[in-house]
């Protein structure tokens, strides 16, 4: 290890130990949020103190949370929870009340393909940190699930397959999810299967993973040096009228360094500096979009995105040997801010205020297990110890 990165981990370090007392008291936020099935069927995690569902992705960043903190008896509540609502094809609607019940299919059937991607990649998390299979079986149904939402496409000419963002179209959008192959959820779905293929020794998912890959890479865009957020099914052609946080980040966090050096991370990660630093109500971080020739319509903090790009800095440190900055700004300094989002129950603001009806000031899972990550340095795209 150079004397360079020897000293950035050192830096890291020091500052990690200024949180360990925070890191508490994530954590225990985390377990205050946390509501028992019926039946002994395992727990459920509140998403948000405004209102009682557990979505779960949130329910698998909290997995994911507890099993990095060695904590299995809480990982596994959560996941007999998971395990005790899935479908009979292996497959997950997008939140539950917390007595077990959904608000879906009756909504519109909402099983979204990132989110159920979440569940499988934590599972395959707690399998690994303590050697068991109790949840193998329940895991291995999402996968085969996921793989059966895989649908081929031709994107300038190169033909893949890709994962649709939801079985059905939703109704109460103007749009057709049924349709697109979303980046994120395909970002989603490579790391579980990547990760759960490798600590099972289960090739027959090479193929799908080699197929999720070069959907991936085909979002990148050589010349902008940026990825894009998606594309169609039926016609191929990528969405190049919006920009999105995650995009960046979350496709640093989940390829491997070998793909990223073959690629310029640091210069998407400056994309995501020039059109998402946000400072707002004391605040400094990132918001979450914004299309390509105007304005976003809001302009405001979201814990969880910055806390990714926090990540992605921190891995593109690592790649490149030098410390990243982002408007004269460094990683500790967005952990330090968002910190100022702590609310009164111990959890972190989802967001600072916002029109933006996606978005919410009140204390979120996600802001919570986000923060513990980035506090930690902790990738939760990848898998310690099989990569």
């Amino acid at each position: 290890m150079s004397r360079i990165l020897l000293f950035l981990v050192g830096m890291f370090c020091a500052s990690m130990n200024s949180w360990a007392t925070t890191n508490q008291e994530l954590l225990k936020n985390l377990s205050s949020r946390i509501h028992e099935l019926p039946n002994g069927r395992g727990t459920l995690i509140k998403s948000f103190t405004n209102h009682s569902q557990s979505y779960i992705y949130d329910q698998a960043l909290a997995i994911i949370a507890f099993t990095k903190n060695n904590d299995q008896s809480q990982a596994r509540e959560l996941l007999k929870g998971l395990r005790s609502l899935q479908l009979t094809d292996g497959s997950l609607y997008f939140s539950y009340y917390l007595d077990g019940k959904s608000p879906y299919p009756e909504e519109g059937d909402k099983r979204f393909a990132g989110a159920i991607s979440w569940v499988a990649l934590s599972a395959v998390h707690y399998q690994n940190k303590f050697k068991s299979k109790e949840f193998l079986a329940f895991n291995f149904q999402i996968l085969k699930y996921l793989e059966s939402q895989m649908y081929s496409l031709k994107i300038n000419g190169m033909k893949t397959r890709a994962l649709s963002f939801a079985p059905v179209d939703v109704p109460s959008t103007a749009w057709n999810e049924k349709d697109v192959a979303a980046l994120e959820h395909n970002l989603d779905a490579y790391a579980a299967f990547l990760h759960f293929t490798k600590l099972n020794n289960y090739s027959k998912w090479t193929v799908p993973i080699q197929d999720l890959k070069k959907f991936i890479l085909a979002m990148w865009d050589e010349k902008e040096s940026h990825f894009w957020s998606g594309a169609s099914f039926k016609t191929g052609i990528i969405n190049k009228s919006e920009l999105y946080l995650d995009n960046q980040s979350w496709s640093l966090l989940a390829l491997d360094e070998v793909t990223l050096k073959g690629l310029k991370p640091e210069v998407a990660l400056e994309l995501n500096c020039q059109n998402f630093h946000v400072k707002h109500e004391g605040i400094v971080g990132f918001m979450d979009s914004k299309p390509v020739r105007r304005p976003a319509s809001s302009r405001f903090v979201w814990s969880e995105g910055t806390l990714g790009q926090v990540l992605a800095m921190s891995k593109v440190t690592k790649l490149k040997k030098a410390p990243q900055h982002c408007r004269g700004e460094s990683s500790g300094d967005y952990i330090t801010s968002i910190h100022k989002m702590k609310k009164a129950d111990g959890g972190i603001a989802y967001s600072t205020t916002t029109p933006n009806r996606d978005f919410t000031t009140a204390s979120s899972v996600a802001g919570t297990a986000w923060l513990y990550f980035a506090a930690n340095d902790f990738n939760p795209f990848e898998v310690e110890e099989i990569n």
